[in-house]
């Protein structure tokens, strides 16, 4: 793989940004072996996943704590890292649209940047905790965007957390991402998003639900998600096995969940 660090402007954060792309590439022991056209194909585009963590982490975490580089070449996939600081991958209600910029703007800045493919069909997103949140959220909101979304040890129950963290006197921190209102029955509430998106005329995203069965808080919810979404045939796998809140569990899961996205992938042309 081809690792890129890059910072830019983004109009919706009003802030320079970062994020980290790795791309598929020969290693040197092929790469000595090819001729150069082969090497360097014209126009390549590459199947891309977006890629998020968690809570009080950046988007250099992935690849410090994963092999998930090495599942991404094995399986020919760009992976789009960005940073999401701890706005649950919401567009704030004061603060930042960090929603926004995640399905709308970054996607346009990585296809103009990178040789990844602007197809639905090659476009998946994923992550972790909170970003397994966020990305069933964009799944879920934009499901003309993506084909696939990965949820590992999701903090899905955004109105249940929210409550949580008011009775431990963090008012102001869900009020800044959430606002004064309830959370539940809204845009960020995933059980809401999912009735509304599987009630609609629209292709669905396949969905990778997975938690560890010793994952105090994730777990149960993870379990609520999982079966309204039966309830509701919505297609999604539902994977769950030993292990907490932590990076073991994680790096099995994001290798089983990109063999997922290779093994049943839509049909696509590029």
């Amino acid at each position: 793989m081809s690792l890129y660090e890059c910072s830019f402007f983004s109009k919706t954060l009003l802030i320079t940004t970062r994020i980290l792309v790795t791309l598929p590439t020969p290693g040197s022991g092929r790469a000595m072996s090819m001729p150069l056209e082969e090497l360097y194909p014209k126009n390549p585009r590459y199947p891309v996943l977006y890629l998020l963590h968690g809570m009080y982490e950046d988007e250099t975490i992935w690849l410090r704590r994963s092999n998930v580089e090495r599942y991404a070449q094995e399986h020919g996939i760009a992976v789009v890292m960005p940073r999401g600081e701890n706005n649950y991958y919401t567009d704030m209600a004061h603060g930042l649209k960090f929603f926004t910029f995640l399905t709308q703007e970054l996607p346009r800045f990585v296809r103009m940047s990178f040789p990844v493919s602007g197809d639905r069909r090659d476009t998946f997103i994923a992550g972790l905790s909170m970003g397994g949140y966020g990305a069933v959220k964009a799944a879920l909101t934009n499901p003309e965007q993506y084909s696939a979304a990965i949820s590992l040890s999701g903090a899905v129950d955004a109105p249940f957390l929210a409550t949580i963290a008011r009775q431990q006197g963090m008012e102001k921190a869900v009020e800044n991402v959430f606002g004064s209102g309830q959370v539940e029955n809204g845009p960020d509430d995933l059980f809401y998003l999912a009735r509304r998106t599987a009630g609609e005329k629209k292709p669905l995203p396949r969905i990778y639900l997975a938690c560890g069965r010793e994952d105090t808080y994730c777990y149960p919810m993870n379990q609520k998600l999982r079966d309204l979404l039966y309830e509701l045939e919505y297609p999604m796998v539902w994977q769950e096995g030993p292990g907490g809140h932590e990076w073991d569990f994680w790096d099995g899961e994001i290798r089983r969940a990109m063999t997922w996205l290779s093994e049943n992938k839509e049909k696509s042309c590029y």
